[in-house]
């Protein structure tokens, strides 16, 4: 259990509830709710949501980070990229839920996800293999409003899981044994230029408070 001065309750975003902690996939590891924010994007004047995003991390991840961020400012954190960079690096399990606020299908995400990663110039060696086995696992699938796609980042690689509920499936439908793709699909989410904004301030603010 994390210390009593780390309280990380739980959010909610746009009447989507993330849980304060959850279980990993395939494992018995707690994760806290690191952060929570929507996906958006401003179409012809108007902000449309797309997702609500959870960002989840092993509470280990405090006093692992405070040595190089103690001190730093949100603006600093978020700026600069600080933790967002340290978070990638740490080695620790970090897990995202990602609710879709509006229909779309497996494909239409998978595909997009790859089209990000593909703009990263720290990522053009990705095995084929990999790309195609990601668009496999999402190929079948129609994620209607308030599904969601768990994603379990850790040394394993990826591991992805799908849930029509508020509950974290116990087991993953499928593992990508890759930590490079894994952390590729990471930086998608919380690296420069990540889908939501608002859930990398979420976590930046939510951390500080006791790094």
């Amino acid at each position: 259990m994390a210390p009593k001065q780390w309280e990380f309750g739980g959010l909610d975003i746009e009447g989507v509830a993330f849980a304060p902690s959850v279980k990993g996939l395939g494992c018995s590891n707690s994760l806290i709710l690191g952060g929570a924010g929507d996906r958006g994007l401003e179409i012809n004047g108007n902000y449309i949501k797309f997702t609500a995003i959870g960002i989840y991390v092993e509470e280990g991840i405090i006093p692992h980070l405070s040595p190089k961020l103690s001190g730093k400012s949100v603006e600093e954190l978020c700026d600069k990229e600080l933790l967002f960079e340290e978070v990638l690096a740490a080695p620790f399990e970090k897990l995202v839920r990602v609710v879709f606020l509006l229909p779309l299908s497996g494909p239409q995400y998978s595909e997009k996800v790859l089209e990000r990663i593909g703009v990263q110039a720290m990522y053009t060696d990705l095995k084929d293999e990999h790309k195609q086995q990601f668009l496999e696992v999402f190929n079948p699938e129609n994620f209607p409003p308030r599904s969601s796609v768990i994603l379990s980042f850790t040394k394993e690689g990826l591991k992805v899981a799908f849930t029509k509920g508020n509950e974290i499936p116990e087991e993953p439908v499928a593992v990508i044994a890759d930590k490079a793709f894994a952390d590729a699909v990471l930086t998608t989410i919380i690296w420069k230029d990540g889908v939501s904004p608002a859930a990398k301030v979420s976590l930046a603010e939510r951390l500080s408070k006791y790094l």
